[in-house]
Protein backbone atom coordinates (compact mmCIF):
# COMPACT_ATOMS: atom_id res chain seq x y z
CA UNK A 1 0.00 0.00 0.00
CA UNK A 2 1.11 3.56 -0.90
CA UNK A 3 0.89 6.05 2.44
CA UNK A 4 1.18 8.51 -0.22
CA UNK A 5 3.13 11.36 2.52
CA UNK A 6 4.25 10.69 5.69
CA UNK A 7 2.65 13.58 7.04
CA UNK A 8 -0.53 12.33 5.94
CA UNK A 9 0.65 9.00 7.53
CA UNK A 10 1.75 10.60 10.48
CA UNK A 11 -1.91 12.58 11.06
CA UNK A 12 -3.88 9.35 10.47
CA UNK A 13 -1.74 8.15 13.39
CA UNK A 14 -2.47 10.88 15.52
CA UNK A 15 -5.91 10.71 14.70
CA UNK A 16 -6.46 7.16 15.79
CA UNK A 17 -4.72 7.39 18.79
CA UNK A 18 -7.16 10.58 20.32
CA UNK A 19 -10.08 8.63 19.19
CA UNK A 20 -11.66 5.38 21.32
CA UNK A 21 -11.78 2.71 19.10
CA UNK A 22 -15.89 3.22 18.35
CA UNK A 23 -15.01 6.65 17.25
CA UNK A 24 -12.06 5.99 15.09
CA UNK A 25 -13.76 3.51 13.32
CA UNK A 26 -16.60 5.62 12.57
CA UNK A 27 -14.17 8.41 11.30
CA UNK A 28 -14.83 8.99 7.51
CA UNK A 29 -10.90 8.43 7.40
CA UNK A 30 -10.90 4.64 8.81
CA UNK A 31 -13.76 4.13 6.00
CA UNK A 32 -10.94 4.50 3.76
CA UNK A 33 -9.09 2.15 4.82
CA UNK A 34 -9.38 -0.53 2.85
CA UNK A 35 -8.42 -3.86 3.09
CA UNK A 36 -8.11 -7.10 1.23
CA UNK A 37 -8.59 -10.92 2.19
CA UNK A 38 -5.36 -12.68 0.73
CA UNK A 39 -7.10 -15.98 -0.12
CA UNK A 40 -7.81 -13.77 -3.07
CA UNK A 41 -4.18 -13.11 -4.58
CA UNK A 42 -2.97 -16.60 -3.56
CA UNK A 43 -2.00 -17.69 -6.51
CA UNK A 44 0.15 -14.68 -6.73
CA UNK A 45 1.54 -14.81 -3.12
CA UNK A 46 2.60 -18.29 -4.06
CA UNK A 47 4.83 -17.30 -6.93
CA UNK A 48 6.27 -13.90 -5.47
CA UNK A 49 5.76 -13.27 -1.96
CA UNK A 50 7.16 -10.43 -1.33
CA UNK A 51 6.22 -8.52 -5.02
CA UNK A 52 2.78 -9.59 -4.41
CA UNK A 53 2.69 -7.59 -1.49
CA UNK A 54 4.58 -4.50 -2.36
CA UNK A 55 1.69 -4.50 -5.68
CA UNK A 56 -1.08 -4.92 -2.83
CA UNK A 57 0.41 -1.76 -1.75
CA UNK A 58 0.99 0.01 -4.48
CA UNK A 59 -2.75 0.00 -5.12
CA UNK A 60 -3.64 1.54 -2.30
CA UNK A 61 -5.19 -1.04 0.03
CA UNK A 62 -4.26 -0.81 3.59
CA UNK A 63 -4.98 -4.11 5.90
CA UNK A 64 -4.71 -6.99 4.82
CA UNK A 65 -5.93 -10.64 6.22
CA UNK A 66 -3.46 -13.53 6.37
CA UNK A 67 -4.23 -17.02 6.04
CA UNK A 68 -1.73 -18.17 8.94
CA UNK A 69 1.46 -17.32 8.34
CA UNK A 70 0.98 -18.79 5.13
CA UNK A 71 3.21 -21.71 6.45
CA UNK A 72 6.01 -18.82 6.69
CA UNK A 73 7.62 -17.90 9.56
CA UNK A 74 5.50 -14.89 10.60
CA UNK A 75 7.91 -12.46 11.87
CA UNK A 76 9.55 -12.81 7.98
CA UNK A 77 5.88 -12.16 7.45
CA UNK A 78 5.30 -9.17 9.61
CA UNK A 79 8.78 -7.65 8.33
CA UNK A 80 7.42 -7.72 4.94
CA UNK A 81 3.99 -5.88 5.96
CA UNK A 82 6.23 -2.95 7.45
CA UNK A 83 8.22 -2.85 4.88
CA UNK A 84 5.62 -1.62 2.11
CA UNK A 85 2.93 -0.21 5.07
CA UNK A 86 0.52 -3.54 5.15
CA UNK A 87 -1.34 -3.59 8.86
CA UNK A 88 -3.01 -7.00 9.25
CA UNK A 89 -5.58 -6.58 11.77
CA UNK A 90 -6.85 -10.53 11.27
CA UNK A 91 -6.04 -14.01 10.40
CA UNK A 92 -8.15 -16.89 8.93
CA UNK A 93 -6.61 -19.84 11.69
CA UNK A 94 -4.64 -21.94 9.44
CA UNK A 95 -2.13 -24.42 11.24
CA UNK A 96 1.07 -25.71 9.07
CA UNK A 97 -0.78 -28.95 8.00
CA UNK A 98 -4.00 -26.29 7.13
CA UNK A 99 -2.10 -24.25 5.04
CA UNK A 100 0.03 -27.17 3.52
CA UNK A 101 -3.34 -28.47 2.12
CA UNK A 102 -4.86 -25.60 1.23
CA UNK A 103 -1.32 -24.31 -1.01
CA UNK A 104 -1.72 -27.69 -2.68
CA UNK A 105 -5.17 -27.45 -3.49
CA UNK A 106 -4.43 -23.79 -4.87
CA UNK A 107 -1.48 -25.40 -6.90
CA UNK A 108 -3.79 -28.16 -8.03
CA UNK A 109 -1.35 -30.94 -6.74
CA UNK A 110 -4.73 -32.45 -4.72
CA UNK A 111 -8.26 -32.23 -5.35
CA UNK A 112 -10.81 -30.37 -3.74
CA UNK A 113 -12.34 -33.10 -2.43
CA UNK A 114 -9.33 -34.26 -0.74
CA UNK A 115 -8.85 -30.76 0.53
CA UNK A 116 -12.30 -30.30 1.87
CA UNK A 117 -11.59 -33.84 3.72
CA UNK A 118 -8.25 -32.22 5.17
CA UNK A 119 -10.11 -29.72 6.32
CA UNK A 120 -13.03 -31.45 7.99
CA UNK A 121 -10.40 -33.99 10.04
CA UNK A 122 -8.34 -30.85 10.77
CA UNK A 123 -10.48 -28.39 12.43
CA UNK A 124 -12.86 -30.27 14.39
CA UNK A 125 -14.04 -29.12 17.43
CA UNK A 126 -11.24 -31.17 19.85
CA UNK A 127 -8.40 -29.57 17.95
CA UNK A 128 -9.53 -26.08 18.04
CA UNK A 129 -7.76 -25.38 21.30
CA UNK A 130 -4.32 -26.42 19.88
CA UNK A 131 -4.83 -24.23 16.06
CA UNK A 132 -6.02 -21.65 18.47
CA UNK A 133 -2.70 -20.98 20.26
CA UNK A 134 -0.76 -21.52 17.32
CA UNK A 135 -2.88 -19.01 15.42
CA UNK A 136 -2.23 -16.71 18.68
CA UNK A 137 0.93 -17.17 18.79
CA UNK A 138 1.42 -15.85 15.25
CA UNK A 139 -1.50 -13.12 15.62
CA UNK A 140 0.52 -11.71 17.92
CA UNK A 141 4.30 -11.54 15.51
CA UNK A 142 2.06 -10.44 12.82
CA UNK A 143 0.37 -7.41 15.25
CA UNK A 144 -3.09 -8.62 14.67
CA UNK A 145 -6.08 -8.20 17.04
CA UNK A 146 -8.66 -10.40 15.43
CA UNK A 147 -7.97 -14.71 15.04
CA UNK A 148 -10.91 -16.00 12.72
CA UNK A 149 -12.16 -19.55 12.81
CA UNK A 150 -12.86 -19.33 8.72
CA UNK A 151 -14.96 -22.27 7.69
CA UNK A 152 -17.59 -24.99 9.34
CA UNK A 153 -17.63 -27.64 6.59
CA UNK A 154 -20.99 -29.76 6.08
CA UNK A 155 -20.00 -32.39 8.47
CA UNK A 156 -19.43 -30.28 11.17
CA UNK A 157 -23.21 -29.19 11.01
CA UNK A 158 -24.60 -32.58 10.33
CA UNK A 159 -26.26 -32.48 14.15
CA UNK A 160 -26.96 -30.63 16.79
CA UNK A 161 -24.29 -32.38 19.02
CA UNK A 162 -21.54 -31.87 16.51
CA UNK A 163 -22.60 -28.01 16.66
CA UNK A 164 -22.81 -27.39 20.20
CA UNK A 165 -19.20 -29.22 20.55
CA UNK A 166 -18.16 -26.38 18.70
CA UNK A 167 -20.03 -23.70 20.01
CA UNK A 168 -18.25 -24.94 23.51
CA UNK A 169 -15.11 -24.64 21.63
CA UNK A 170 -15.70 -20.96 20.52
CA UNK A 171 -16.37 -20.06 23.75
CA UNK A 172 -13.08 -21.39 25.08
CA UNK A 173 -11.09 -19.73 21.76
CA UNK A 174 -12.99 -16.59 23.11
CA UNK A 175 -11.68 -16.55 26.49
CA UNK A 176 -8.09 -17.79 25.04
CA UNK A 177 -7.74 -15.01 22.72
CA UNK A 178 -8.87 -12.64 25.25
CA UNK A 179 -6.37 -13.75 28.13
CA UNK A 180 -3.91 -12.63 25.33
CA UNK A 181 -5.39 -9.16 24.16
CA UNK A 182 -6.73 -10.75 21.46
CA UNK A 183 -10.73 -11.31 19.71
CA UNK A 184 -11.73 -14.36 18.55
CA UNK A 185 -14.35 -14.50 15.37
CA UNK A 186 -16.32 -16.79 13.07
CA UNK A 187 -16.64 -16.42 9.15
CA UNK A 188 -19.55 -17.60 8.15
CA UNK A 189 -20.26 -19.58 4.25
CA UNK A 190 -24.09 -19.91 3.42
CA UNK A 191 -24.62 -23.30 5.11
CA UNK A 192 -24.32 -21.73 8.69
CA UNK A 193 -27.57 -20.15 7.35
CA UNK A 194 -29.44 -23.20 6.46
CA UNK A 195 -31.64 -24.59 8.94
CA UNK A 196 -30.32 -27.63 11.53
CA UNK A 197 -33.77 -28.98 12.38
CA UNK A 198 -36.13 -25.47 13.29
CA UNK A 199 -33.32 -23.36 14.12
CA UNK A 200 -31.32 -21.15 11.81
CA UNK A 201 -27.58 -22.70 12.21
CA UNK A 202 -25.83 -19.32 12.51
CA UNK A 203 -28.52 -17.94 15.31
CA UNK A 204 -27.61 -20.87 17.51
CA UNK A 205 -24.09 -19.77 17.28
CA UNK A 206 -24.95 -16.37 17.52
CA UNK A 207 -26.82 -17.28 20.58
CA UNK A 208 -24.68 -20.10 22.14
CA UNK A 209 -21.77 -18.08 22.23
CA UNK A 210 -20.43 -15.37 24.57
CA UNK A 211 -20.79 -11.80 22.45
CA UNK A 212 -17.91 -10.15 24.46
CA UNK A 213 -15.62 -13.06 23.60
CA UNK A 214 -16.59 -14.02 20.07
CA UNK A 215 -17.39 -11.61 17.43
CA UNK A 216 -18.77 -12.48 13.89
CA UNK A 217 -17.30 -11.90 10.69
CA UNK A 218 -19.56 -11.48 7.84
CA UNK A 219 -19.18 -12.26 4.27
CA UNK A 220 -21.88 -10.37 1.93
CA UNK A 221 -21.63 -12.82 -0.85
CA UNK A 222 -22.48 -15.70 1.13
CA UNK A 223 -25.33 -14.25 3.01
CA UNK A 224 -26.55 -13.33 -0.29
CA UNK A 225 -26.30 -17.36 -1.60
CA UNK A 226 -28.31 -18.00 1.64
CA UNK A 227 -31.05 -16.06 0.82
CA UNK A 228 -30.20 -13.88 4.16
CA UNK A 229 -30.86 -10.74 5.23
CA UNK A 230 -27.52 -9.22 6.55
CA UNK A 231 -28.68 -5.50 7.08
CA UNK A 232 -31.09 -7.56 10.00
CA UNK A 233 -28.37 -9.52 11.46
CA UNK A 234 -26.23 -6.05 11.48
CA UNK A 235 -28.86 -4.44 13.31
CA UNK A 236 -30.22 -6.85 15.93
CA UNK A 237 -26.45 -7.79 17.18
CA UNK A 238 -24.85 -3.98 17.35
CA UNK A 239 -21.12 -4.31 17.84
CA UNK A 240 -21.19 -8.54 17.28
CA UNK A 241 -20.20 -8.08 13.54
CA UNK A 242 -16.19 -6.60 13.83
CA UNK A 243 -14.99 -7.40 9.90
CA UNK A 244 -16.98 -7.95 6.77
CA UNK A 245 -15.84 -9.38 3.65
CA UNK A 246 -16.93 -7.24 0.44
CA UNK A 247 -17.23 -10.04 -1.56
CA UNK A 248 -19.91 -9.18 -4.85
CA UNK A 249 -22.38 -11.63 -6.62
CA UNK A 250 -22.78 -12.07 -10.67
CA UNK A 251 -26.34 -12.26 -12.23
CA UNK A 252 -25.51 -15.97 -12.14
CA UNK A 253 -25.08 -16.39 -9.09
CA UNK A 254 -20.99 -17.20 -9.44
CA UNK A 255 -18.34 -14.51 -7.42
CA UNK A 256 -17.81 -11.06 -9.24
CA UNK A 257 -15.24 -8.08 -8.99
CA UNK A 258 -16.51 -5.88 -6.29
CA UNK A 259 -18.91 -3.27 -7.86
CA UNK A 260 -19.69 -5.31 -10.76
CA UNK A 261 -22.72 -7.43 -9.50
CA UNK A 262 -25.95 -7.66 -7.93
CA UNK A 263 -25.46 -6.86 -4.71
CA UNK A 264 -25.99 -3.11 -3.15
CA UNK A 265 -22.25 -2.73 -1.25
CA UNK A 266 -22.84 0.64 -1.10
CA UNK A 267 -26.07 0.15 1.45
CA UNK A 268 -24.10 -2.81 3.09
CA UNK A 269 -20.96 -0.85 4.00
CA UNK A 270 -22.95 1.85 5.74
CA UNK A 271 -25.33 -0.38 7.65
CA UNK A 272 -22.14 -2.01 8.54
CA UNK A 273 -19.88 1.00 9.89
CA UNK A 274 -23.17 2.15 12.02
CA UNK A 275 -23.42 -1.50 13.46
CA UNK A 276 -19.50 -1.60 14.66
CA UNK A 277 -17.62 -2.87 11.73
CA UNK A 278 -13.87 -2.00 11.80
CA UNK A 279 -12.56 -4.01 9.16
CA UNK A 280 -13.34 -4.29 5.41
CA UNK A 281 -12.01 -7.20 3.61
CA UNK A 282 -12.49 -7.45 -0.43
CA UNK A 283 -12.31 -10.98 -1.38
CA UNK A 284 -12.75 -12.47 -4.99
CA UNK A 285 -12.88 -16.50 -5.22
CA UNK A 286 -11.69 -17.86 -8.17
CA UNK A 287 -10.20 -14.86 -9.43
CA UNK A 288 -8.96 -15.62 -13.25
CA UNK A 289 -6.83 -12.56 -12.78
CA UNK A 290 -6.34 -11.66 -9.22
CA UNK A 291 -3.94 -8.59 -9.71
CA UNK A 292 -6.60 -6.57 -12.42
CA UNK A 293 -9.48 -7.91 -10.15
CA UNK A 294 -8.41 -6.27 -6.72
CA UNK A 295 -7.20 -3.14 -8.40
CA UNK A 296 -10.99 -3.10 -9.84
CA UNK A 297 -12.45 -3.37 -6.53
CA UNK A 298 -10.33 -0.70 -4.77
CA UNK A 299 -11.08 1.93 -7.27
CA UNK A 300 -14.89 1.07 -6.90
CA UNK A 301 -14.28 1.15 -3.16
CA UNK A 302 -12.68 4.10 -3.37
CA UNK A 303 -15.39 5.97 -4.75
CA UNK A 304 -18.33 5.17 -3.22
CA UNK A 305 -16.14 6.58 -0.10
Amino acid sequence: MDRRQFLERSALAMLAGALPATGWAAHRGAARRWGLQLFTVIAPLEQDFEGTLRQIARIGYKEVETIGSFGRDPALVRGLLDKYGLVSPSQHIASTELYASFSAWSKRQISTEQNRANYVALLQPDKAAALVDEAIRSAKILGQSYVVWPILMTPHLATRDILDAFIRAFNAAGQACAREGLTFAFHNHDRELARLGNDVIYDLILKGTDPDRVKMEMDFYWFRKAKADPIAYLHNYPGRFRLVHVKDMAPDGDFTVVGGGIIDLKALIRKARKAGVDHFYVEYDRSADPMKEIRTSFDYLRKIG
